[in-house]
Formats: C-alpha cells, sequence, structure tokens
C-alpha cells in the first residue's frame, strides 16, 4: 500500500477532495464538504456552472450552517478551478459527479488515473453505472469506490458505498469512516444493477405504476398506503426490522408462496434465508430472534413499538405534508 493511500486510511488531516462535476449533486457533494472541514476545489468544464456556484450552494448552506460558521462561510471554503490538471494537483479524494453518461465516465476516469498518483482515492457518485464498467480502461482500479448520495443529499443521511471484486478491504473501511466523518450514514453494497436503495425503491415504484395501470387502486389510494402504513414503519425501523416486529416469518414465507403460486412473478419466490430462518424457529422478535437478536420481553417489544408508530402517526396528521406541497385549491 502507498505511503498517501496509508494516510487516505489514516483519516488524520482534513482530506484535500477535488468534486469533479458542478451541477445539482456536485454543488450538494462540494457544500457538504466544505462545511465539514475539508479543503475542497470543485472543477467543472463549464465556466457557467462554476461562475453559478455560490448562488446555488448558498441555499443548500443555509441548512447546514452553525453558530460559528454562516453560509457565506461554507461556500467560501470550496475553491473553483477551471483546469482539470490544475483541479486534482494535491488532491487525496476525487469524486466525480457528472452526467450519468457512460462513455464520459470511462474516459474521465482513464484521465484520472492518468493524473493522479496511485494513491488518490477515485470515487464516483453514480446511481446506475457499474465499477467495473466505468473503469475499462483505469490500470489502478484498486483505488474506485462508489460514494453515491441521495437527494437531498445534505438532508438524507443514507450514503451508498458501492464496491466491486477489487475494491480492497482497506478502502471499504476508508469509506465507512469517511462518510461517518460527515454526519452521514454508511450502506454498503457489492456493485449489482441499481445497487441497494435504486433496487429496492424501484422494485416498490415499478408494483406501484402497475396497481394503478390495472385499476386495482388509484394513485391517491396507493400514496396513501405508502404514507400512513408503510412508510412510517419502514422509517421507524426499516424493512426487515419491521418484519420481525409486525410479522412472523412463517406468516411470510405462506404469503410469498401463495403469491407466488398466484402470479407466478419470481420476485415472490421465498429465499434460503428466509426457510433457514424459519426452520430454525427464528421467527422474529416474538422467538427473540429473526434477522435481528431482540433482547428485550417480546410484550414490551410490542409496546415500545406501538408508542413509536402512534407518535410518527400523530406527527404526520398534525403537519399534513402533502397539503404543503399541493397548495390551495
Amino acid at each position: 500500500m502507498s505511503p498517501l493511500l496509508e494516510k487516505n486510511y489514516a483519516m488524520g488531516q482534513p482530506t484535500p477532495v477535488t468534486v469533479i462535476g458542478a451541477g445539482f449533486m456536485g454543488c450538494v457533494i462540494a457544500t457538504i464538504y466544505a462545511r465539514h472541514g475539508f479543503d475542497v476545489v470543485l472543477h467543472d468544464a463549464m465556466p457557467g456552472m462554476l461562475g453559478s456556484f455560490a448562488e446555488r450552494a448558498l441555499p443548500i448552506a443555509h441548512s447546514l450552517a452553525t453558530a460559528e460558521l454562516t453560509p457565506e462561510d461554507i461556500v467560501g471554503r470550496v475553491r473553483l478551478v477551471g483546469a482539470l490538471e490544475a483541479a486534482v494537483e494535491g488532491a487525496e479524494l476525487v469524486h466525480e459527479v457528472i452526467q450519468e453518461d457512460l462513455a464520459l465516465k470511462q474516459d474521465l476516469f482513464k484521465r484520472l488515473d492518468q493524473l493522479c498518483p496511485p494513491g488518490v482515492i477515485l470515487a464516483s457518485n453514480t446511481s446506475s453505472f457499474l465499477l467495473s464498467h466505468m473503469c475499462r480502461d483505469v490500470v489502478h482500479k484498486e483505488r474506485m469506490v462508489g460514494i453515491h448520495y441521495i437527494t437531498p443529499a445534505h438532508i438524507v443521511q443514507a450514503v451508498e458505498i458501492i464496491v466491486a471484486d477489487f475494491t480492497p478491504p482497506e478502502l471499504i473501511a476508508w469509506a465507512r469512516t469517511f462518510v461517518a466523518r460527515i454526519d452521514h450514514v454508511p450502506v454498503v453494497c457489492r456493485e449489482k444493477p441499481g445497487f441497494l436503495i435504486n433496487r429496492m425503491q424501484f422494485a416498490l415504484m415499478a408494483e406501484m405504476h402497475r396497481i394503478v395501470d390495472e385499476g386495482l387502486a388509484s394513485a391517491e389510494d396507493v400514496d396513501n398506503a405508502i404514507r400512513l402504513s408503510l412508510g412510517p414503519r419502514w422509517a421507524l425501523w426499516g424493512g426487515l426490522a419491521c418484519e420481525d416486529l409486525v410479522a412472523s416469518k412463517r406468516t411470510a414465507v405462506a404469503m410469498l408462496e401463495y403469491m407466488h403460486a398466484q402470479t407466478g412473478q419470481p420476485q415472490y419466490e421465498t429465499t434460503a434465508t428466509l426457510r433457514r430462518l424459519v426452520s430454525e424457529n427464528k421467527l422474529g422478535a416474538a422467538t427473540g430472534e429473526g434477522w435481528f437478536e431482540w433482547t428485550r420481553p417480546n410484550a414490551e417489544l410490542v409496546m415500545e413499538r406501538d408508542r413509536q408508530l402512534a407518535e410518527m402517526l400523530a406527527w404526520l396528521a398534525a403537519r399534513k405534508p402533502m397539503a404543503h406541497l399541493q397548495g390551495p385549491g
């Protein structure tokens, strides 16, 4: 491992970061890094994008400001550089945030691989392309990692860490530490189409599209079902912990098998892991273990679960979020 890479992994002094791409997400990501004390350079091949950065970044910086750090202070920490060679000079992390065009990303990473010493970490904010596809022409593939923020990135805490077969464990550990350092939560996923969040999100979205298309329910009823049942439960506990707290694994298997038999759709097939949990009587919180271990008595868990959900639903009802978004009339 090179000395520079060892320094990066140690996360000692603030890492010099270069963000490539000053569009919407690049603007947000550069602002986040500046807020957390990094020495940030922002590059874009279009001068107009750099020229409008401060105006676009200030609203983001307002939500990140502190008593000691004004929005202007945050934005002022980002140095704008128009030449790629100068922008990456001295960087220890180069984060690509250009448009979702595979050929453009491949060309950029080929250039970055040539411009940056082998110890410089190369990251991508791609929401769709596999690392192994983007780094087709990269010699030092072992320094590439996906760091994918979810819009709005300065509010949403989860950040996908995308890794490939050539990603060393040290780089995965570094990425976890780096993301945690900027008050976000890393979720690690091996590269597959859709990664983690979009794979789940678009599977559910596609099903909602089909429900409306088949005339099974209206768009309003579909969204109310999400907002007032699945959404609050998943927001509180996540999907797998929610299953542990709400339904027995035997019930889950029975429902999936019936739905698979009725529809023939492969997404309803039960998995080997789920069947193993049932065979081991790890049915959820009621048996003390399911996807997770539960040490409190089940009666206490049920009472606490119900209290949290009631508070969440009352909070939502008091705020009427859809009314605010839709406006009068």
